[in-house]
């Protein structure tokens, strides 16, 4: 594979934060772009979810800085943030929590408020393990951990809907809905596992491998427009596509960044734009239309070309690499949030999509 690679002349500011970033989320407003956003902390001694706002220091001055305007407390690190509803996240924590707090629609300077705390849900027993992330889908969330259970909870009600025990026999480290009835997860060793959530039994629909090299499957996501499309980040940097509707094998495998993916998204607006952010410190962006053939499928959908028939991807790096884990990051529109273990939060304006 050869890698197009070119710098775009776009704005980035960085602002020091005093905390290892490990999660990112912009807070979506119905009809204005948004100023607030909130991070999650980790590697601290009290790690903390922030609510941020950008604002200007002087009335005169045009930049914007984030101001700190809410905190709150978590008994370890933050593993993953995602809106069960517009005004609600869920958070999992490596002590084996998972928490589902409500953010203000009206003042943001309100604190975060606990709505359920599901404590200790992952666990060896009577020993804590971490909840190692988790994913949403119209009010329910499926929770991972190191005990190789999936959870499914209730989101409106805060009961524990299934519980699928030893999904697998090592930890678990991502996870994503293909639908309501359906998710995807992935392990420390590159093995994925689709579930059926109707099944009464506690065995996969379907599994195979990430890739041969028993490296940790990180993020998994799905196609926004053509859920059959499953993208998942690996420890090693590459990034393996399927078409589930072909076969187990990937359509594709790119080898992309020099760290462990950490976080992937496609663009909200565009979906042949990828986003993705990596251990080594790494924010690009792919072109994703050229590795779709223009032909349409059977049931008129695009069809994904195999990697033999593909030399060329186009790869934007959106900011200088720097030595340190760039964890995650959140498009909206122009601007992308990116949080980092070099104490710094990087809002990254003016990208063209």
């Amino acid at each position: 594979m050869t890698h197009l690679y070119t710098k775009m002349s776009i704005d980035i500011q960085g602002t020091f934060v005093s905390q290892k970033i490990n999660k990112v989320r912009w807070i979506p407003e119905d009809y204005a772009e948004t100023k607030c956003f909130l991070t999650g902390s980790w590697d601290d001694e009290v790690n903390l979810i922030t609510v941020w706002t950008f604002e200007s220091v002087n009335e005169d001055e045009e930049v914007e800085y984030p101001r700190a305007l809410t905190k709150y407390p978590v008994d370890d690190d933050v593993t993953q943030i995602k809106f069960t509803e517009k005004n609600k996240i869920a958070v999992s924590i490596s002590n084996g929590d998972v928490k589902i707090l409500e953010i203000s629609a009206y003042d943001k300077q309100t604190p975060l408020k606990e709505i359920f705390s599901w404590k200790s849900l992952h666990n060896y027993g009577n020993t804590k393990c971490s909840a190692t992330s988790l994913d949403t889908y119209e009010g329910d969330i499926a929770s991972i951990g190191e005990d190789g259970n999936v959870n499914i909870l209730s989101g409106r009600r805060g009961e524990v809907n299934r519980t699928i025990k030893g999904a697998d026999s090592c930890s678990l480290h991502s996870i994503c809905y293909l639908k309501h009835t359906e998710v995807i997860t992935g392990n420390i060793r590159g093995h994925i596992k689709i579930w059926d959530l109707r099944s009464e039994v506690d065995k996969p629909a379907a599994s195979f491998l990430l890739a041969g090299d028993e490296l940790a499957a990180t993020c998994i996501i799905n196609h926004p427009t053509q859920p059959h499309i499953v993208l998942a980040g690996s420890e090693s940097g590459s990034v393996a596509i399927w078409d589930l509707r072909m076969n187990t094998f990937p359509t594709s495998l790119l080898s992309a960044h020099t760290g462990g993916v950490t976080e992937m998204q496609f663009h909200p607006e565009n979906p042949q734009k990828l986003l993705t952010c990596a251990v080594s410190g790494e924010l690009w962006d792919w072109n994703m239309e050229t590795i779709t053939k223009s032909t349409k499928g059977p049931d008129n959908q695009l069809v994904w070309m195999p990697l033999q028939d593909k030399n060329t991807m186009m790869i934007n790096s959106l900011m200088p690499s720097f030595h340190q884990a760039l964890n995650s990051l959140d498009c909206e529109k122009g601007r992308i949030l990116c949080g980092a273990d070099n104490e710094a939060v990087y809002l990254i304006k003016n990208l063209k999509y």
